[in-house]
């Protein structure tokens, strides 16, 4: 939010600015209209920041516009796309913090929400929790889980605008690529649920990646990318 607030303060400045003639139209026009969805789009951005400074440094010694081109400098670098992440495992997003994560999908903030899905309670030594699915048991939760898992990628998909992606690296790495940079170029709030294999699974750790490549042969694992903009 504080982001948000410092852009839409640097625009509201640009524009005085532009109103007065101080900056060219052009200029103001391409800062305020770029498309920043890819990095060529972010670096041609960068350059026009660049090109704003040092305008700016050349105006600051005029009385008419000093305290707007003092304040524009310093607020200049927010007119580029800023990439937010949030990362955190299931216990967080799945339960203790679920409220905070499902207030964010409501809104239009251009987050990114990376769970290191480990479909477990690890910290505390094995437990079940909301993410672990039916009949799985734990260390601390031998007689198997007797309720289904909580499929928040559903959940993040009722609200239409999120984009939503499952992904294991070590089954499909072209996938997980795919989904991080899709993610980070959508223009709101993004969910990748990333399989995270853990010594709580009581596996040879060695062979995390392999593990999760049977996970998703075996389609226990799912993997899938939902991307509002293809409707």
């Amino acid at each position: 939010v504080a982001f948000d607030q410092r852009r839409e303060r640097a625009e509201l400045l640009l524009r005085q600015l532009a109103a007065r003639d101080h900056l060219p139209a052009e200029l103001v026009a391409d800062l305020l209209q770029s498309d920043q969805g890819d990095e060529a789009g972010i670096h041609e951005q960068r350059q026009r920041v660049l090109e704003l400074k040092q305008r700016l440094q050349a105006m600051a010694g005029e009385a008419n516009t000093q305290a707007t081109a003092r304040e524009l400098v310093q607020l200049a670098d927010d007119l580029v796309k800023r990439s937010v992440w949030i990362i955190g495992g299931d216990g967080w997003a799945y339960d203790i913090g679920f409220g905070g994560i499902d207030h964010l999908f409501a809104s239009q903030h251009d987050v990114n929400l990376l769970v290191l899905d480990t479909e477990v309670y690890s910290n505390t030594g094995g437990q079940a929790s909301k993410s672990t699915p039916r009949g799985a048991s734990a260390k601390f939760a031998v007689n198997g889980k007797t309720t289904a898992k909580k499929y928040l990628g559903l959940i993040a998909m009722t609200y239409s605008h999120v984009y939503v992606a499952s992904v294991a690296m070590g089954a499909r790495d072209e996938h997980t690529l795919r989904a991080l940079l899709e993610a980070e170029s959508y223009p709101g709030p993004s969910l990748i649920l990333a399989y995270s294999h853990c010594i709580a699974h009581g596996i040879d750790m060695a062979r995390g990646m392999a593990h999760q490549k049977q996970a998703v042969d075996s389609g226990r694992w799912l993997l899938y990318r939902h991307d509002p903009r293809r409707r």
